[in-house]
């Protein structure tokens, strides 16, 4: 298409239009198989979901739609199909992944990972039905709460994302994109008291980075990234380092990480430069006990080879027991030697200690003046 064509200079015009003045999302009342659009719940970059009402079942259910509003739009005839000749490769692209993404979801049944009752193909474009969740984000519930999470809090949060990842690990499927805009936490409207004040119910969202690794075969996944979130094997160009189940022990550990400190880790690129990130066992101390403050470590280690192998591995760490503490010396009459030959060492070891009663303290600063 020639640059002068008015058609061209008509479509760029229509792609600096807002969203909702395209008219593209589908009308309440709207009927596709045995749903009915009641309304639209929201828009992101690639889709639509709506509220829609499952008549067989008479029940609510989310009905998401692949529409990227850039690539492609729904005709007079209610088709959906790609704006220009050259975006068609992307839009049957994407229209692939959102498929394969619906694929793999309807595989696995877990409380923590969204269910997918049944997708199909029709108009040009795909949908995909789930259940209906009434729920916030984990990024807006940590802000709402204003305070970090206790220790029960954040191991009740932790154990059900540990085994939905584990389930998908077992199948060699990786999610990649685990943050906490990611995480849906449910609650009871009906509950007596805070909505914060109930035990976490989390679901585990967004798919779309997902992939199955077959065999061993030389990976070639694309790069899906959150700054802070994203291990440094997810960045393009790092092809030497393989992901795997370590890649999701670093992201859940870097929520983890947030809820405790307020902020996430630093990039992972930047850290293996050089890492400045203050250790949970640091920022968290006196708060949280010393394994599962080790455990978050371990997992945000910038080399994968370091961090656990499994979620199997991060839960041990989280619950293995705290070294004992050395025994004092029982016999009164060996304490002044004993007291005397650490004299040297004393000042030293006492001005090490405040140095890191300083930094404990100045990790918790934020936390007190909130």
């Amino acid at each position: 298409m020639a640059a002068d064509d008015p058609r061209e200079r008509a479509e760029q015009r229509t792609l600096l239009m807002p969203r909702r003045e395209l008219g593209s999302e589908l009308r309440p009342g709207h009927q596709l198989q045995e749903f009915i659009v009641e309304r639209l719940l929201g828009v992101g970059g690639y889709s639509c979901v709506y509220l829609a009402r499952d008549t067989r079942l008479d029940r609510k259910v989310a009905l998401k739609e692949y529409l990227p509003a850039t690539l492609a739009a729904r005709g007079p005839d209610g088709l959906v199909a790609a704006r220009l000749p050259r975006f068609e490769e992307f839009y049957n692209k994407g229209l692939q992944g959102f498929l394969n993404e619906a694929r793999l979801l309807g595989s696995f049944d877990h409380p923590s990972l969204v269910k997918v009752y049944r997708f199909w193909a029709e108009a040009g474009t795909a949908y995909m039905v789930m259940p209906y969740y009434e729920g916030i984000t984990l990024k807006k519930w940590l802000t709402d709460l204003g305070a970090p999470p206790s220790e029960r809090w954040l191991r009740d949060l932790a154990e059900p994302m540990m085994t939905a990842l584990g389930a998908m690990h077992a199948q060699r499927c990786y999610h990649r994109d685990v943050a906490p805009d990611n995480i849906l936490m449910l609650y009871d409207r009906k509950a007596p008291g805070s909505y914060l004040e109930q035990k976490p119910r989390p679901v585990l969202l967004d798919f779309g980075a997902a992939r199955r690794v077959i065999g061993d075969a030389t990976q070639q996944l694309t790069a899906i990234l959150k700054s802070g979130y994203s291990p440094v094997e997810q960045y393009e160009g790092e092809e030497s380092l393989r992901q795997g189940a370590w890649t999701d022990v670093y992201a859940l550990c870097a929520v983890l990480y947030t809820a405790i400190t307020g902020k996430p880790p630093g990039s992972s690129v930047a850290r293996a430069v050089r890492d400045e990130l203050l250790p949970a066992a640091v920022a968290g101390q006196g708060r949280y006990s010393a394994s599962f403050l080790a455990a978050i470590d371990a997992g945000l280690r910038v080399r994968p080879e370091q961090r656990p192998q499994s979620m199997q591995a991060l839960r041990e760490l989280m619950d293995a027991p705290v070294p004992a503490a050395a025994p004092q010396p029982a016999s009164p009459a060996s304490a002044p030697a004993a007291a005397t030959a650490a004299r040297p060492a004393s000042r030293t070891a006492l001005w090490a200690g405040g140095a890191a009663a300083a930094a404990a303290l100045a990790a918790g600063a934020y936390f007190l003046l909130r």
